[in-house]
């Protein structure tokens, strides 16, 4: 495990590797129709999907030392308000990092989306520089492709994925 992944701190936000105690946080966050409006696999039905997505998340972790994390907000311990992060995957037969932020629509415009995936992008670039950190946005996704503009990310190419337009920003 890279220690700097599995547990650091922001100014506001406790970012922390996932694990099983999370799979209510999964279920609530991923099966919310609102925060999954631009998601192309859509929200997670039922208990057992979330725990197939915690399964496959915890899987990053025993297989990279990295993956996405459960953020809490420093000053309310023990409440997860998103998730964030970076998780090795395959981008048209090339090895990438996936940077994902979703949060709960209560924590929207607060800018703990962007602090997050600040903290990832940094982590990034110094344990795993030989990788390629990616997003991938659904076009109609205007805040999260400001989220990706903020962070210093480019848009490189527009892509077809999972039947959906999209934009994939490379980091710097």
């Amino acid at each position: 495990m890279i220690q700097d992944f599995e547990r650091t701190m922001t100014e506001r936000l406790l970012l922390r590797r996932i694990q099983e105690g999370d799979l209510d946080a999964v279920f609530t966050l991923h099966g919310d129709p609102e925060t999954n409006r631009f998601n192309p696999s859509a929200a997670l039905r039922s208990l057992d999907a979330a725990r197939e997505l915690l399964a496959l998340w915890l899987g990053d972790w025993a297989r990279h030392g990295v993956g996405y994390w459960a953020v809490e907000r420093r000053d309310m311990p023990g409440t997860v308000v998103g998730f964030s992060g970076v998780r090795h995957k395959e981008l048209e037969g090339q090895r990438v990092l996936n940077l994902a932020y979703r949060f709960s629509s209560r924590s929207w415009g607060s800018g703990y989306a962007t602090e997050a995936a600040r903290v990832a992008l940094s982590l990034a670039r110094k344990h795993v520089p030989d990788v390629p950190v990616v997003a991938i946005i659904n076009l109609e996704n205007v805040p999260s492709l400001r989220v990706a503009e903020r962070l210093g990310m480019r848009r490189d190419r527009i892509i077809d994925y999972e039947g959906i337009a999209s934009a994939v920003y490379l980091a710097a």
